[in-house]
């Protein structure tokens, strides 16, 4: 097993006897088993399990995260000085034979037997995989290119990451209608990377499913580069997300929402600091972004295509959309109260009904920069505002008439 070191000067549990040792910016440091003289370690890997030689310090002196060789759990580092300095590995008991491999490297092939083609069902490979990395306290499961047939759903633990070989190679396919992928309660720091999940194209079941259930929140949260296609339910259902980010996640053909999240009411900073970049939706039945309670969250280069919602902002606190478009759907955006709301650089293309709809005594509502295209033969209004709304629009460029009823705000008039 790997051990995981470095992060910081805490490491440095035993220093040189002049206790002069320190790491200069950018310094290249090199591993060895003596503090002097000695064999280099060079059988080194990053924490995405890349071969490495040796680490680069950070420009302010401090060590990377990375695994050493196998089964070392101390090493002597060398910065270019004049000495070297003892470094312990994380999380090593003194029995360092039954010390946990945390966040080591483990292949669901290899080490679980999945199959990976298509016909096996390997829910229960794939759910020993997770088990085992919770149970070591937490680490990374490899999922090599195939098609991994799921029965029930998976169990997510706390502190488990998953990578596969990508969206187009790396397939965990749902089977039963009734059941999501990807499932979870109460837990935190888990990232899901460079995966397709496939639905049955019908039923209830969803893409991922995080819920909330004693936590204050569901933080550190990573989705990137991830493919998810016809389920029943929604793509993504999170909530309560907090310090998380979602990059690069497509959502297409699901008969719920595409990108679910909510934050209940009773929680401080549950669903808060989210970040959604580069993400799309296409063709989800109920809608595309909707965000329920969400507070300081970014939406940045995110589309949705088909849907009869694009966007709809209820209840939120701070929400910006930043470049975004919603390309056939009734409504392309719906503020439905809350506070502080922005768009800039919004775009509807061939909206059926009404670009932009603002209502239920949403306050402190910005437009900058709306933007409405060739709407559809059944489009009435491009800006909608409801009594009792408060608006400003900057450089709104309007097709169809707008109906104001709320206060509306325009600087530039």
């Amino acid at each position: 097993m790997r051990y995981e070191f470095g992060a910081g000067i805490a490491d440095y549990v035993v220093t040189p006897s002049d206790g002069l040792w320190s790491v200069a910016a950018g310094a290249i440091v090199s591993w060895w088993d003596s503090p002097t003289d000695g064999t280099q370690y060079t059988d080194l890997q990053n924490l995405g399990g890349e071969a490495i030689t040796e680490v680069k310090a950070s420009e302010y002196g401090a060590l990377p995260r990375f695994l050493g060789p196998p089964d070392v759990t101390g090493m002597w580092a060398d910065a270019g000085g004049s000495s070297r300095a003892w470094v312990e590995a994380h999380q090593v008991s003194t029995d360092h034979a039954s010390a946990p491999p945390v966040l080591d490297w483990l292949n669901v092939k290899e080490k679980f037997g999945a199959q990976g083609d298509g016909v096996a069902d390997d829910t229960a490979a794939l759910q020993a995989a997770v088990q085992a990395a919770a149970d070591a306290g937490g680490g990374t499961l490899y999922i090599p290119a195939g098609r991994y047939r799921l029965t029930t759903a998976l169990a997510w633990a706390s502190g488990v990451n998953a990578v596969g070989a990508g969206a187009r190679a790396t397939i965990l396919q749902t089977t039963n209608q009734n059941n999501d992928c990807i499932t979870g309660t109460d837990i935190s720091s888990v990232s899901l990377r460079d995966l397709q999940l496939s639905g049955p194209g019908r039923g209830f079941g969803s893409g991922v499913r995080f819920t909330r259930f004693s936590a204050p929140s569901t933080p550190e949260i990573s989705l990137r580069n991830i493919l998810i296609q016809s389920f029943g339910g929604d793509g993504v259902f999170c909530h309560s997300l907090a310090s998380s980010v979602l990059h690069r996640v497509r959502v297409r053909t699901c008969g719920g929402v595409g990108f679910h999240l909510q934050a209940p009411q009773d929680t401080i900073l549950g669903g808060a600091s989210l970040s959604l970049t580069g993400c799309t939706v296409e063709g989800c039945v109920t809608g595309g972004y909707w965000l329920d309670g969400m507070a300081y969250t970014s939406l940045a280069g995110c589309g949705v295509q088909g849907s009869p919602v694009g966007y709809r902002l209820e209840a939120c606190t701070g929400v910006s959309l930043t470049g975004c478009g919603a390309e056939q759907c009734t409504t392309g955006l719906t503020v439905y109260g809350g506070t502080g709301n922005t768009a800039t650089g919004f775009v509807t293309r061939s909206s059926d009904g009404t670009s932009v709809w603002i209502t239920s005594a949403a306050k402190g509502i910005v437009l900058s920069g709306v933007t409405e295209l060739a709407p559809g033969a059944g489009a009435t209004t491009c800006l909608r505002t409801d009594a009792g709304t408060v608006t400003t629009t900057l450089g709104l460029t309007a097709v169809k008439p707008n109906a104001l009823s709320g206060t509306v705000i325009n600087p530039s008039a």
